[in-house]
């Protein structure tokens, strides 16, 4: 079994009060509430690591001639969007 480990917050009444109305209204504890909370702003974190290193990989890739800049697709894409219109 795995070991758990408990985190101390500390929060003033009006935060408390939008808490206990929040897990009230949608039936869930306040451990769940803040448990789900970190575990959705850790995973956005991860996301948003993923997309800097792959704007760095392309950045390098562009610096070393391996690809070019996609400057000329979007003004096609744009282009053909004027057209069709």
């Amino acid at each position: 079994m795995s070991k758990r480990h408990q985190i101390r917050i500390y929060l003033d009444d009006v935060e408390m009060h939008n808490v206990n109305e929040f897990c009230q209204a949608h039936g869930i504890s306040p451990q769940t509430l803040f448990k789900a909370g970190a575990q959705r702003l850790i995973k956005e974190d991860i996301l948003e690591r993923r997309v800097d290193l792959m704007t760095l990989q392309s950045w390098h890739e562009i610096q070393k001639g391996l690809a070019e800049p996609i400057d000329d697709l979007i003004e096609m894409v744009g282009e053909n969007g004027r057209a069709v219109e």
